[in-house]
Parts: structure tokens; sequence; C-alpha cells
């Protein structure tokens, strides 16, 4: 049936039209013929009584399909038929007139709106169809929309005008018909955007001068208080720039947030209108909402020729944003070395401390860029230097989990001691954070001590017991960790409490046999004191009562017991286990004095 249509093989389709087709078929056809340009065959269809203002799935009737298939014959006899003209169809809900205003077919749009089609009506984006003409860049049509008293300044999608459709699109020829026509120059689309700022953003220096020409504000500014030489600022429309300050625009207009159009240009790396800013005199040290000038912008983004410029123009390089971060501390932030070589190099300031207390290295390694912290280190930044809780940079690269930098600094001999009045110890954080047990290994083979407490009087092993961090914890019991510190306050739900008591509070069955295995009788005591009846009461887990009931109220075994008293004598870290290998004890007692009974398996007493 498709191939007679294809031909306008109106006599096949009449034949089958007589053995009786069912409605919905007919109705397919009459659109099908239209997309083929089928008179005959439409006119079949009609004269048999097919519904003319049929909708397909896509809600298109026979006339949208005759006018998106341009067929002038077939819309014409569809308007003799008398069907209904302005219906709204299709995926973005437009009229016959929308579509053929979209294209562009002047022909078709005189027929229908001799028809009595309405020229302002409004497709479901609320666009008319001169907008859509406008956007699509149909001179002709625009033309006769307007002979038709088409209203030229009528608002659509997002409130824009026939022309900031045009503007968008760059139609030269349109918007010049638009302004002769009296199309509002001053219109603000829902943004505050009017058509001048729209040809500056998309970089339309024709249509710039065309709208300066006529008088459009240069300095105008949209909802967010941005003008045209922001925009054009923005996108490297250098031409349009020129232009715009030759016209007057304010060269150090801020917006909401008090961006200049330098700052604007910095942001998003534009040298060339940096320098014609530069070049015209602007204020470059003018600081945006966060106090942040055009030079902390370039380097946070790692703009090095940019910055260059900025310092040979007055950048001062010591100004500091509202957290007191200086420009070279922002390039360090971000790893951008190149950038912070300029700065050292011109002399900068390394030694700022931020509002959250601290300093450049510490940043550095925040963000993980080592070469910025060989270079900073280089410079003569201290790979110590702490603030006044005890953070070093190692400890700014673990709480963010720079691996490469962490490996760096041990390699490079950092400090993990904490000192006098410090809140932090460097191996707490690394085991609170669920670090790697190698990264702990690392720590504790570079002098970490294992039995140093945070200001919260919590150990090392204490966090490793509340992540359940079962390498870890092992590892920490093998370096002989205290147990008996109670931790003051980091869990309000349990504290304070040591971390055997806190393997209780974590109700694991395996972390309580660990360090009643490893400290003997002594960790079973305190197990005992802290009244363990009422706590294996609250279990809900009665199998956790019951391992806690078998563990604690059992002798321990006397190789437990010697293993607890020979590990007291041998001191605390990492050179506890070579300690063990020199007392040369058969490798089965050895390989026990390092807690190989310790393992994921359920253990007995």
């Amino acid at each position: 049936m498709e191939e007679a249509i294809k031909r306008d093989d109106y006599l096949f389709l009449n034949n089958h039209i007589n053995q009786g087709l069912n409605q919905d078929i007919l109705e397919a056809l009459l659109c099908k013929s239209c997309d083929y340009c089928a008179e005959n065959c439409v006119a079949i269809l009609l004269n048999f009584g097919v519904d003319k203002d049929c909708a397909d799935s896509n809600r298109l009737t026979p006339l949208m399909h005759a006018v998106s298939a341009s067929s002038l014959e077939i819309t014409k006899l569809l308007v003799t038929w008398e069907c209904q003209i302005d219906i709204l169809g299709g995926l973005d809900g437009n009229s016959a007139l929308h579509l053929a205003a979209k294209q562009g077919n002047i022909e078709i749009c005189s027929t229908l709106i001799a028809a009595g089609a309405n020229v302002n009506i409004r497709n479901e984006k609320d666009n008319t169809p001169l907008i859509v003409a406008s956007e699509h860049g149909h001179l002709p049509v625009v033309k006769l929309l307007l002979d038709h008293h088409a209203s030229i300044n009528r608002r659509g999608y997002h409130e824009c005008s026939a022309l900031h459709e045009a503007t968008e699109q760059g139609h030269y020829e349109i918007c010049s018909y638009l302004i002769t026509a009296k199309a509002g120059l001053e219109d603000e689309d829902t943004f505050g955007n009017t058509p001048l700022i729209r040809a500056a953003e998309k970089g339309h220096i024709n249509l710039v001068l065309l709208f300066l020409a006529q008088g459009a504000d240069v300095n105008r500014v949209s909802h967010s208080g941005t003008t045209a030489l922001h925009y054009a600022a923005k996108e490297g429309w250098t031409a349009c720039c020129k232009v715009l300050l030759h016209h007057g625009a304010e060269i150090d207009a801020q917006d909401i947030r008090r961006f200049t159009p330098l700052m604007m240009a910095t942001l998003e790396g534009r040298v060339k209108v940096l320098q014609l800013m530069l070049d015209a005199r602007c204020n470059v040290n003018m600081a945006a909402y966060n106090r942040r000038t055009a030079l902390h912008y370039a380097a946070e983004r790692g703009y090095t020729e940019c910055c260059k410029k900025l310092i040979d123009s007055g950048a001062f390089m010591e100004s500091l944003d509202s957290e007191r971060c200086s420009a070279a501390m922002l390039a360090a932030a971000k790893g951008n070395v190149e950038t912070l070589r300029l700065f050292i190099n011109n002399k900068a300031d390394l030694h700022h401390w931020t509002s959250q207390d601290l300093s450049i290295l510490h940043l550095a390694a925040e963000g993980g860029s080592i070469e910025c912290c060989e270079l900073l280190i280089k410079h003569g930044i201290s790979v110590d230097i702490r603030n006044t809780e005890g953070v070093t940079p190692f400890i700014s690269a673990v709480r963010n989990f720079r691996l490469p930098t962490i490996l760096y600094f041990l390699n490079h001999g950092c400090s993990l001691e904490k000192l006098p009045g410090e809140k932090f110890t460097a191996l707490n954080e690394a085991v609170s954070r669920d670090l790697d047990r190698f990264i702990i290994k690392k720590m504790l083979a570079c002098g970490a001590n294992p039995n140093s407490v945070d200001h919260v009087n919590a150990l090392p092993l204490w966090y490793a017991v509340d992540n359940a961090n079962f390498p870890v914890v092992k590892l920490l019991l093998q370096s002989n960790s205290d147990f008996s510190k109670q931790n003051e306050s980091y869990a309000s739900h349990c504290s304070p409490c040591s971390p055997i008591i806190h393997s209780v509070h974590k109700e694991n069955p395996t972390l309580v046999q660990w360090l009643v295995a490893a400290y003997a009788e002594e960790g079973a005591t305190i197990l005992r004191n802290m009244n363990i009846f009422y706590a294996m009461l609250q279990m809900e887990d009665l199998s956790m009562a019951e391992i806690m009931s078998e563990t604690l109220f059992k002798p321990q075994s006397l190789l437990r017991l010697c293993r607890r008293r020979i590990r007291k004598t041998l001191g605390s870290g990492l050179s506890v286990s070579s300690k063990i290998s020199r007392l040369q004890l058969p490798p089965l007692l050895t390989s026990y004095m390092m807690f190989s009974d310790l393992d994921l398996r359920e253990m007995t007493g």
C-alpha cells in the first residue's frame, strides 16, 4: 500500500478502500499520503470521509504532514476542505504556520495566513511563528508575518523576543529589519539579557556594531549584574571588547559577585582579552566577593602567562582572599607548579597562613602535588612546618588521602612526633582514616609511636578497632601498642573507653578474642571489671555473648601469659619484630610471638 501511495496510485488505493479498511488505517494512509505529496491519494481519502483533522501518535495532523513535506498543493487542498489550521501538535506543540515559518516556506505561510491562520499563535514553548522564523533566519517569512500584523515584541521561550533569537543565531539582516520595524533594543529575556548582551556573548561583532549604532545601552546589566563587556571578555571575543570599550563600556564594572571583565577573561585564560584590558588601564587589583583578585583566579587555574602579565602590570602578589590565601598559595593548592615557580621567581612571600592555620606547604600537600612540595621545600619551607595544633604537611596529605605525597614525605624524613601541647598525631590521623596497612607499617618503620595519644587521649589501636581494620590491628599489636588508655570524647556513645573495651562496644567477637589473646589475663581482667554481664545482656547477637563468656571466664593459656610477659620487656614500635627474631627461638615460637594465632577464623582459648 505504501508503494502505491509513493506513486500516487489513487486507483489502487481506491480499490483497497472499497474492500473495507478500518478508520485507524485510513487515517494513517492520509498522513502518509501527505508525507509523500500524493495529492490524488489525499483527495480520494478525503472524499471517502477520512477525518481531515485526524492526528497520528505524534499529534501531527494531515496539514502538519503536508507542511513538513513542503507540499503547497496538498496544503491548499486541505485548506479548501476547511481543516483546522491552528491546532498544535508534534513534539514542540507547533501549529502548521510554525512549521512553515521554521522551513522558510513563504508560499505555504501565505496560504495559511490567507486561510485565517493566527500569526501570533504560540506553540507549547510560547514561541510565535515570527520568533521561529527569526531564529531560523528566514527574512522573507519575517517580512510576511510583520506585514500581516505579527507582534514584533511578543516574548517566547525564556521571554526571548524575535530580536533575541535572531541575535543568538547571528542573523544580521533579520536583526536590521526587526530594528527598522521598531523591535525593542532594550527588551530583556528571563535572565535580563538584552540583544546587545547576547550579541556580545556570541561574538557577533557586526550585530554589536549595529545595536550600538542604534543607541543600545552599552552598560546595561543583566539580572546578575553582568554587562556585554563581561560576556565578551569571558568568551574571549577581543574585537567585541574593543568595540564595547570604544563606545564607553565601563571597564571595571562589577556584577553581583563583584567580578570585573578582567576577572571574567582571567577565569577562562583569555590572554588577548586580558592584555587588552590591561592596555586600557583597568584596575588590576579589584577584588571579588571572596576578596580574590584576577591574579588569584589566574593562579588557581594555572594560567601562568596570565599571571605574568598581571604581575608585570602591577598586580599585588600578597593580596589575601577571604580565606587568607595568596595567589601563590592557590597555585600550590591546585598543583600548578609552573605558576608557583613564577611567583617564587618574583619574590612572592611564601610565609602566609590561611584562616584555617595552614601554610603554603600544607596546601600543596592537601592538593597532592609532589612537584609543588619539592619546590617549596627547596626554597626554604620546612618539611615539618606545624600549625598551632600540631598539623604538619604530612598530616594534611593523610587527611586528603594523597598516598603518593604521603610516601614522598615519609621518604624525605618528615617528623611523625607529637610535640607537647599539640592535638594531633600523624599515626592516629592515618589509622583513623583507615589507610592501608602498607602506609601504617611504613610510618611505624619511620619511627611513629604506636602509644602516642591525641587530644582525646585515643590510641592508634582504638581507631583501628573502631574501623574493624584487622590488618592494622594486628600490625599495632605486633608493635606492642598499649590497650588500657581511655579515649575521652571521640565516640560519645561509648566514651571514655580503651581499645579493648571498644571492641565490646563494636560487638565484634573476633576483635575481642584478638585483644584478649594479645594481652592475656590483663585484657580479660579489664573486660571482667566493666560490668560485662550488663553489656552481654544488651547484645542482640547471642553468639557474641557466648563467645564473650568463653573468652573471659576460662583460664588464659600458659603460652599467652608467657608471650605477654616477654613482649612487655621489648618496648614498642616496629623494632619489636627484630628484637623477637634476635631471641633465636624455634621458628614455631617466633611465629607465635608475632601473633600467628590471630586470624579471621573462629578463635578458641
